[in-house]
């Protein structure tokens, strides 16, 4: 009964080395000391897994707000002019708010540049993406839930000019589009 109780034990504390071995962060492979490793003619490689990449440069069309923030703020305000905040009790709003914060990060940039995964230029000359900051998802849920719905129109009518003015910058003409 004793022997069966000590397997028992052995058993789960195996179990658990291997578990936690499974679960750890630590780096488990192995590696060769470097008195060993003199003899290869392989150079080392450098730690460049710890440096950082340079950020994306991404240029941001310049919209008018009717396309983008203007969705956000309440008819008759008058609130035309900076960044308006997320709104707090924004129910449905929550799950298209994306391309709102995605803005908000190459607007305000939020820290050094060498801290950020993108930075936005204002020469597109020198971007690797553009952003099209266009709230579509938000623009549909609002201007209407299905295509039946009359305010659906205004979601459309959006959409075709978003396109007419990508079609009449250069960047766009240059590609032919994406």
């Amino acid at each position: 009964m004793a022997m069966r109780g000590l397997v028992t034990l052995i058993v789960l504390l195996l179990l658990g080395v291997c578990i936690s071995i499974f679960i750890s962060t630590a780096d488990l492979r192995f590696s060769i000391p470097a008195a060993l490793s003199r003899s290869s003619r392989l150079a080392p490689c450098p730690v460049a897994s710890r440096l950082r990449p340079p950020p994306l440069k991404v240029f941001m069309y310049d919209l008018p707000r009717r396309f983008n923030l203007g969705m956000l703020e309440r008819s008759g305000t008058g609130n035309v002019v900076g960044f308006p905040e997320w709104p707090v009790r924004s129910g449905i709003k929550k799950q298209h708010s994306v391309e709102y914060w995605m803005m908000a990060s190459l607007v305000d940039g939020g820290g050094g540049v060498d801290e950020r995964e993108a930075v936005r230029v204002l020469d597109a000359e020198e971007a690797e993406v553009f952003f099209v900051p266009f709230f579509s998802s938000l623009s549909f849920n609002t201007h209407g839930h299905n295509m039946t719905d009359p305010d659906t129109e205004i979601d459309h009518q959006l959409q075709i000019d978003l396109l007419n003015f990508l079609r009449e910058s250069k960047y766009w003409q240059q590609s032919a589009g994406p």
